[in-house]
């Protein structure tokens, strides 16, 4: 499904069109979507909300993966990314525990895309194109590409499952054997959350898990984590569902953990290059994970 589109049947303001091209939308909104680099006029970025549109011009929008941000914009104050890898067609950044990958709908300036997108202005004159996401809480290796052509290449990798995805956790006990596979179908619910469906039950999709326990301690376990689809809050989930849930995790697991965080790290990807190579890119696993995983008590 393309981005949507209208032709402007008269001319007027952008905002103005933006409204007919969306109608549930607040008109902050719509300025958000300006400021962020979101919204095409015939093909060109659009910088204004109160802009003329002639008549007979195709007024775009982008989704928040695909805008790259305004191409004017360098914000001051942003904290630079930890790159992991680079070169002219994408890289992978580390994004920290606790920040977005993207902005929501609120229109916050301070994620690993601004920051990338920020870095990548001042140094090398290009553009970010967020690839995957991670969730908010977790941290670790995020892959942006620098064209809309590589992120669609690498992102029909992630849709046929040949990206390696590879995660670790701290969790609460040790799991019910030394490896296994969850399966358990995920829900999103029309709130946005997301709920395991009990096996009879209709609906979900599909989401697959695999884990191994690497190290054990007196109240929890590191476990490596590869999963085959990506569904929000999957790992979560799933190691909730067998008894083990991710240390820090306040929604479905046993509340904060001693360090502050949820003890989940994306520490690897691998992937096919556009140029044919294949890729592995890792992030070490961070010291508060391994603080978590010696305490003696709860």
């Amino acid at each position: 499904m393309g981005n949507p589109k209208i032709e402007a049947e008269a001319r007027g303001h952008l905002i103005d069109v933006l409204s007919i091209l969306h109608p549930g939308a607040k008109r902050n909104s719509l300025r958000r979507m300006i400021d962020h680099g979101r919204v095409l006029v015939d093909g060109n970025k659009a910088s204004r909300a109160k802009e003329i549109v002639s008549t007979g011009s195709i007024v775009e929008t982008l989704s928040r993966t695909e805008g790259d941000g305004p191409a004017k914009k360098k914000v001051d104050g942003l904290p630079d990314p930890d790159i992991l890898y680079d070169d002219q067609e994408l890289l992978v950044v580390e994004k920290p525990a606790g920040l977005l990958s993207v902005a929501t709908p609120k229109g916050e300036s301070d994620t690993m895309f601004d920051r990338t997108l920020n870095w990548l202005s001042r140094n090398q004159s290009t553009r970010a194109h967020l690839v995957h996401r991670l969730d908010r809480e977790t941290s670790g290796c995020l892959l942006l590409a620098k064209s809309p052509e590589v992120r669609s290449i690498l992102q029909r990798q992630f849709k046929d499952r040949t990206v390696e995805r590879i995660y670790h956790a701290v969790v609460f006990g040790k799991p019910p054997a030394d490896s296994g596979v969850s399966n358990t179908r995920i829900l999103e619910t029309k709130d946005k959350r997301v709920r395991l469906v009990p096996k009879g039950e209709r609906g979900g999709k599909e989401a697959i898990t695999n884990w191994r326990v690497e190290q054990s301690a007196a109240i929890h376990s590191l476990v490596r984590v590869k999963i085959d689809t990506g569904r929000r809050a999957q790992i979560r989930l799933h190691m909730s569902e067998i008894g083990c849930p991710v240390a820090g995790d306040t929604r479905y697991g046993r509340g904060k953990a001693s360090v502050n965080r949820l003890c989940l790290h994306a520490s690897a990807l691998e992937f096919e290059h556009p140029d044919g190579r294949r890729i592995r890119v890792q992030s070490e696993i961070p010291s508060k994970l391994f603080s978590e995983l010696k305490r003696k008590s709860l």
